[in-house]
C-alpha cells in the first residue's frame, strides 16, 4: 500500500510508519555523523525507536513524516512538536538521515511541506526551529523556507568536546501568509 502523504517540490511527507521506517531510524540515530547535530548523539536502542515512533503516530501534539525523496526513498524525518493548541504555536525539526541526499535540498523541500501543513491545515500561529551555530546547512535549509533568526543562546549546547551557541528561529502565520 502506499502512503500518499503531503507533496513539494522534491519531496513527499508521509506518516512515520514503524514497520516501514524503523530500520533506517535505527541506523541513523546511532550514526554519529548523522546525530552530530541533534540533541540526541548517544544512540538508541531498537525498543527506544519504536515507543518514538508509536508515541508519534498518536496525534496528540506531535505530527511526524517520513521524507521520501523523489524516488520514493526514504531519506529522513519531519516534524511538528510540542503543539500547544492554545496558543496555537509549535517547536518543529527536520533530519537526514540518508547522507547521499544531503546538500540536495530535500531538507528545506520538507521544511515547506510542513510549515504548509502547520499554517493551512493545523492553523497555528508560530513556529519555532533551533540550530546548532556550527550546522550550517540547517540554518540555511530554515531561512530558505521562511524562518527569521530571533536570537541566540550562547554556549548552550556542549558537542564534541565544547560548547557551542544555539540559533533560536521562529515563523509567523502572517509571514507565511504574506509570501504566498
Amino acid at each position: 500500500m502506499e502512503l500518499v502523504g503531503l507533496k513539494g517540490t522534491r519531496a513527499r511527507l508521509v506518516p512515520a510508519d514503524k514497520t516501514l521506517h524503523l530500520e533506517n531510524a535505527i541506523r541513523w540515530m546511532n550514526d554519529p555523523e548523522v546525530t552530530r547535530y541533534l540533541n540526541l548523539n548517544i544512540g538508541v536502542s531498537r525498543g527506544m525507536e519504536e515507543e518514538w515512533l508509536e508515541r508519534m503516530q498518536k496525534r496528540e501534539n506531535d505530527f511526524v513524516w517520513a521524507i521520501l525523496d523523489d524516488h520514493d526513498q526514504h531519506i529522513g524525518f519531519s516534524g511538528i512538536h510540542q503543539i500547544h493548541w492554545r496558543y496555537r504555536t509549535a517547536r518543529t525539526g527536520t533530519v537526514i538521515g540518508e547522507k547521499s541526499a544531503w546538500g540536495h535540498g530535500f531538507g528545506s523541500d520538507a521544511m515547506a511541506i510542513r510549515t504548509r501543513f502547520a499554517f493551512e491545515t493545523l492553523g497555528l500561529h508560530r513556529l519555532e526551529s533551533e540550530a546548532n551555530s556550527a550546522n550550517i546547512a540547517s540554518q540555511r535549509a530554515l531561512e530558505k523556507t521562511g524562518y527569521k533568526r530571533e536570537g541566540l543562546a550562547r554556549k548552550s549546547i556542549y558537542a564534541e568536546g565544547s560548547w557551542h551557541d544555539k540559533v533560536l528561529y521562529g515563523f509567523l502565520e502572517e509571514d507565511y501568509f504574506a509570501s504566498r
